[in-house]
């Protein structure tokens, strides 16, 4: 008899102990996944960390925390990640009560894109470990990836060529009413541009510097569209990272750049159009855009894309660079006209090596092919 009661004791107790922990498990529990603070470049290294903290007494012997993010972020073959059309992480940890736990997880950002967390999934087993609850918390954490940085002397290459005709487009409409200084003769200036006072002060021969008479901004035409069924992604994911490219050269040089492009936002489902500014701000803003093109979403033709935009590109003067593989009648014509109304435009064509460049270099527009490797 007292046997039994022992036994009913003890299974009385058993059971008032899971009832207890399976109401007061989650209470007081905090478990936050955060991102690092700052942006990524396509192919390096990351870290996220995990903090759980248990502000009670109750221990959590096993307490599973999963969240999915997107397959572009690697962890490896860690045993407790899966992978399908998303990673799925899950890591247990064993809490005593009052304590708190940190760790950082890195991973590897294998694609340019912007990615998010938004909810982490707790799963524990009672005291004995038997039986399963479950608990979701929400998340808001995110990671810009930017677009992998091309290589330095070849980045250096293009750059050149760019700045070259940007350059030439000013020193050709130089305004002789804008003075900005003078500097020493080079074979390459014209006789009438010695000043022979400053000359005969120096003892060698000095030329005036005058402003341009044209706008100093650049804006950058990214053109993502695949004109038939065919995807071209290895294409237009080198023509963004051309355009990043690009704009950091001259916002380095203290340029005004500006974005438009055909490429819709993963987060607003929209064509992205960024004003052209100057300064690093500018240089964040124009990446994190370039990073939320979503090539997954069909595009329109970009012909059209530029045409909304040409009267603002008109009054602005603007420096038109244009990055595509595309080639049709419609966008050359309307780069063309750009090009003699602003005084010069540039076209930058990326091309598989056995794709024909068509388009041909004329008065206002330059046109330079850019071969992307399969």
């Amino acid at each position: 008899m007292i046997f039994l009661l022992i036994l009913a004791g003890g299974l009385l107790a058993r059971f008032l102990a899971e009832k207890y922990y399976e109401k007061n498990w989650n209470k007081r529990l905090k478990v936050v996944i955060r991102f690092q603070t700052e942006p990524v470049f396509q192919g390096e290294e990351g870290f996220l960390t995990e903090t759980i903290e248990n502000d009670k007494r109750l221990f959590l012997p096993a307490l599973q925390a999963g969240f999915a993010v997107s397959r572009n972020l690697s962890f490896g073959q860690e045993e407790n990640t899966s992978v399908s059309d998303q990673s799925y992480k899950r890591d247990i940890f064993s809490v005593m009560g009052r304590q708190r736990i940190i760790r950082q997880v890195p991973f590897e950002a294998v694609k340019r894109g912007y990615y998010e967390i938004r909810k982490v999934d707790l799963v524990t087993r009672g005291i004995l470990l038997s039986g399963e609850m479950y608990h979701t918390i929400p998340c808001s954490t995110y990671l810009y990836v930017y677009p992998k940085k091309i290589a330095g002397e070849k980045r250096e290459l293009v750059f050149q060529r760019i700045s070259g005709i940007y350059e030439s487009r000013k020193r050709l409409l130089e305004d002789p009413f804008l003075f900005r200084g003078i500097r020493e003769y080079t074979p390459e200036d014209p006789m009438n541009k010695i000043n022979w006072k400053a000359s005969a002060r120096t003892g060698s021969l000095m030329v005036n510097q005058h402003n341009s008479a044209v706008s100093g901004n650049v804006c950058i035409l990214l053109d993502v569209e695949d004109e038939t069924v065919w995807k071209y992604e290895e294409i237009h994911e080198e023509g963004i990272r051309l355009a990043a490219a690009v704009a950091e050269g001259f916002l380095t040089q203290g340029v005004e750049v500006g974005l438009i492009t055909n490429g819709r936002d993963c987060r607003e489902k929209t064509e992205i159009f960024l004003p052209g500014q100057s300064g690093r701000g500018q240089r964040e803003k124009i990446f994190q855009c370039l990073a939320r093109i979503d090539l997954g979403e069909k595009s329109r033709k970009f012909s059209d894309c530029i045409g909304e935009k040409k009267d603002l590109l008109l009054a602005k003067e603007s420096f038109c660079i244009l990055i595509t593989k595309n080639q049709y009648q419609e966008l050359e014509e309307i780069l063309e006209l750009l090009g003699e109304k602003n005084q010069g435009s540039l076209c930058l064509v990326t091309l598989y090596p056995e794709m024909e460049l068509k388009i041909k270099s004329r008065r206002n527009l330059k046109v330079l092919r850019w071969e992307v490797k399969r």
